[in-house]
């Protein structure tokens, strides 16, 4: 259609035509779509913000209620062992027997978090009467009327609530019956516990803490009025009425939002309750101010549209007229309007259309040609790129096209890579990650790591950058790998070397600490043995005391036993290194291991021949090889192969640094490969920690392995395993290989351990071990000097006018180490013999720089028999 003015475009449908709307009508479409949009929205977000604070309450309430009940459940496994262990003292039972209160009653009570009244401990005679109690005084009333006395008399009782006879109190009552007669009595107050558990855990929206019975019905103790609610039945309240239900009224009406625990060991139950109303606070402050803001962006909204009218609207009518009169001119221009800059510049690009056409049309044509070298030159790229790259579409995560290096990389042909889909080149647990960044159109660098599967089945680490491309006009992404297995195998290798000296460290600790109080133990018990024996031999009567005190040293023998494997982990045992023969040592140990393995398991043995020496203590290598055996045999409970195999190998720079432990150069390999049931990888990384077993309670302690990998530590070498579920376990053992040849044991020492009254200065910060080796030389016919630091020894040897034969002194004191009171003695008495006691063996201390090396030094605990024997060598020397 046309009129006289020029041409006109308007809509037609079914053969009418309409003329399409005026501006007017978008702008105010625009304005009508606008306040719908921002309408729906801001109830939605409003809506969403009510149910979020709603949501957010009720997760505050519950995670207070699970911390106040483990801190229920442990607070009272905590007191429930204070009563048994106060009932069980052997002092208490004899103070029950006086009718005076003992005087040097010592009882404290204490609720964290609660006040002076949160209750008390009180140790009651037979009769009922009181004999000790953590008050300030003590109670005049009776225990004997309560109603649970009697039963507690005979067993232990948990009852609440119950009415203290002390205070009045309702209580939670805790008793343990004391061999003899008596009870021990924990009260612990029901009005102070709920403050003291909301003061605690209630957070800044003050959750109110319901504590219940198991069943929810009777109430224990409330954080708001406690005293007023105890005992409460709650099965007539409006709470237990709505029981369930996550919103619900409080005892007293209000609205809150409950989250409910169990608490384990008691049978209790917890509430968290948070406030309904303060919860909707901030989201009803925040919807009336997102309110307004909207109601002022929509009146700014409508003045602009009405400018933006006036303003495009008018200068586009004088436009449109301008273009149906306007007639070519000598300059070409077409048209002339006035208005926006926007439709002056439209005017002027209209009468420059024509004049642009030949110039867009040589442009369009160097465009095409540059585009088309950016595609030779980008291919050039993909293809020679030394990381595997591949291009996979976005939708179906087909792959497209891959490059050279890929197809090397993954074992693929080309024809079968193309045939494939990223999903099926990773593990399923890293698919989601590809899938999301399929949807996006940023680059994006997984550095998760991810894993790829190889066509050979073997997984690799990869990092993945991949960015948008078009391939074919299809949407894709190009995808460039990175393989980064072995640094991950060294990180995690790294890691795990970090871990195990952290571990050792804090085990080496503890072992020193121990070895003192079992020195102190065995010395004491084989005192006791040695008198209660010449007495049994008199009196028969004393026969059950020696048997009883045998198994106290066969006790002290196994806890020693493990200090030793603790300090063998920490690389703190005192090892007696000499150049051997591994062969030699499997040949010694060979029936002990076949006993070890049993007959069901087939064992092998493969020794190399010309195998070179290394330097290591015989019998920890011996242990080495005994716990690996009995490790595989208790992995092949229905029987299986084991094998045994030594050489010599040499590791390279290559070798070395996935080794962070480990040095370049020749060592002698042992490894011990069993057909068992094997490990999984999370097990291996653990596998070496002291106490991280995986066989069932009472079939190991957790330190073998823990024990090979400090001994073998200790010996400079470096220890692995290489395990997979249902195949089997190999574990590597490199020792550093060493020119000389192996030594033959030393003879058994025959020394006599008695004395002939020499004089031996004794230092011992330790009393009661100081007063044990006292006796222990003086019974061999020593005369001892004691001390108990240096410069008590310097001050004893000063008194002293005749000669001091030995030093004997421990090593770690305060004040003054051992070696330097050695340094201090020798000085005036040059040549004075030293031997040194400690919990830590030569190389830990040699390491801290508190001991030189060469030494003489006894590890604790020290049998009577090696003390003695040493002594003698040195003094004989």
């Amino acid at each position: 259609m046309s009129d006289g003015g020029g041409p006109r475009v308007a809509k037609t449908w079914r053969g009418r035509e309409f003329p399409g709307w005026p501006l007017r009508s978008y702008l105010v479409a625009l304005v009508v779509l606008f306040v719908v949009t921002a309408a729906g929205g801001l109830l939605y977000g409003w809506t969403q913000a009510r149910q979020t604070a709603l949501d957010a309450a009720a997760a505050d309430a519950a995670f207070a209620a699970d911390l106040a009940a483990e801190d229920l459940r442990a607070s009272f496994v905590t007191f429930q062992q204070s009563v048994a262990q106060l009932a069980a003292n052997p002092a208490v039972g004899p103070a029950l027997q006086s009718p005076v209160d003992p005087p040097d009653c010592t009882l404290s009570f204490a609720l964290p978090g609660g006040g002076p009244d949160a209750g008390h401990l009180d140790i009651v005679r037979s009769d009922g009467t009181v004999a000790c109690s953590s008050r300030d005084a003590d109670p005049d009333t009776e225990y004997a009327g309560a109603a649970w006395f009697a039963r507690a008399r005979q067993a232990p009782l948990v009852e609440a609530p119950v009415p203290d006879p002390t205070t009045g109190w309702k209580v939670m009552l805790v008793t343990a019956p004391v061999q003899g007669g008596g009870v021990v009595v924990g009260l612990i107050n029901l009005a102070e516990l709920g403050p003291a558990l909301a003061a605690r855990f209630g957070g800044p929206r003050q959750v109110e803490l319901l504590v219940t019975t198991g069943n929810g019905r009777t109430l224990l103790a409330r954080s708001i009025d406690p005293a007023g609610w105890i005992g409460t039945d709650l099965l007539t309240t409006p709470f237990w009425r709505a029981d369930g239900a996550a919103e619900r009224p409080d005892l007293d009406g209000v609205a809150r939002l409950y989250g409910q625990a169990d608490v384990a060991g008691l049978g209790w139950r917890v509430y968290g309750g948070a406030d309904r109303k303060q919860a909707l606070g901030s989201s009803t402050r925040l919807g009336r101010d997102v309110f307004l803001i909207v109601g002022v962006g929509l009146a700014v909204a409508l003045i602009a549209t009405v400018l933006v009218h006036r303003g495009i609207a008018r200068p586009i009518g004088a436009l449109s007229t301008g273009v149906r009169t306007a007639g070519p001119t000598p300059r070409g221009a077409l048209v002339d309007a006035s208005g926006p800059r926007e439709v002056k510049r439209l005017a002027d690009e209209f009468n420059g259309l024509l004049a642009a056409v030949g110039h867009e049309l040589a442009e369009r044509t160097r465009a095409q040609e540059v585009a088309r070298e950016l595609e030779r030159n980008y291919h050039t790229l993909f293809d020679a790129n030394p990381y595997p790259m591949f291009v996979y579409d976005v939708e179906t995560l087909a792959l497209l096209q891959v490059n050279d290096a890929a197809v090397a990389h993954y074992g693929y042909r080309r024809e079968e890579f193309l045939s494939l889909t990223v999903p099926s080149l990773c593990l399923p647990e890293d698919v989601p990650a590809i899938v999301d960044a399929a949807v996006t159109d940023e680059p994006i660098d997984h550095s998760g790591p991810l894993r790829h599967v190889k066509k050979d089945g073997s997984v690799i680490d990869v990092r993945v950058m991949s960015h948008e491309v078009f391939f074919g006009g299809v949407k894709c992404r190009c995808a460039v790998v990175e393989d980064i297995t072995e640094a991950e195998q060294l990180d995690r290798r790294l890691r795990q070397s970090q871990r195990l000296e952290s571990l050792g460290q804090l085990a080496g600790g503890v072992a020193h600490d121990f070895n003192n109080l079992l020195g102190i133990i065995l010395g004491y018990t084989n005192l006791a043995v040695v008198q209660v024996g010449d007495a049994a031999a008199e009196d028969a009567r004393w026969e059950p005391l020696s048997a009883d005190l045998t198994q106290v040293l066969q006790a002290v023998d196994r806890a020693t036993k493990i200090t030793h494997q603790l300090l063998s982990f920490a690389r703190a045992e005192l090892a007696q290194s000499r150049t051997l023969d591994v062969n030699d040592t499997l040949s010694e140990i060979e029936p002990m291991l076949r006993r070890a393995v049993g007959e069901d398991i087939a064992l092998e043995i493969r020794r190399a021949a010309g195998l070179r020496s290394t330097w290591a203590d015989p019998g920890q290598i011996e242990q080495v090889l005994l716990n690996l055996a009995v490790n595989a045999r208790d992995a092949m409970p229905r029987g299986g192969s084991l094998l045994i195999e030594t050489d010599n190998v040499r590791l390279d720079e290559h070798d070395a640094a996935y080794r962070p432990d480990v040095r370049i150069g020749p060592f002698v390999r042992l490894r011990v490969t069993d057909t068992g049931s094997g490990m999984s990888k999370a097990t291996v990384e653990h596998a070496f920690e002291p106490f991280f077993t995986t066989k069932p309670k009472g079939k190991g302690t957790g330190l073998g392995l823990a024990t090979i990998y400090g001994i073998v530590r200790q010996a400079n070498g470096h220890v692995e395993i290489e395990s997979e579920p249902g195949v089997g376990t190999t574990v590597i053992v490199l020792l550093p290989a060493t020119d000389a040849v192996a030594e033959d044991a030393r003879a058994s020492d025959t020394t006599s351990p008695h004395g002939h009254g020499e004089t031996v200065l004794l230092v011992e910060d330790e009393a009661s071990l100081r007063t044990l080796t006292e006796r222990i030389l003086t019974r061999h016919n020593y005369h001892v000097i004691a001390a108990g630091e240096g410069r008590e020894a310097l001050e004893a040897a000063g008194r002293h006018g005749g000669d001091i034969n030995l030093l004997l002194t421990d090593v770690v004191m305060p004040n003054m180490p051992g070696h330097e009171l050695a340094e201090r003695l020798r000085a005036t008495r040059p040549g004075l013999p030293v031997i040194y006691l400690s919990g830590y063996a030569q190389p830990f201390l040699s390491a801290e720089k508190t001991l030189p090396d060469g030494v003489t030094l006894l590890t604790k605990p020290v049998l009577e028999s090696v003390l003695l024997t040493a002594i003698r060598r040195t003094l004989d020397t």
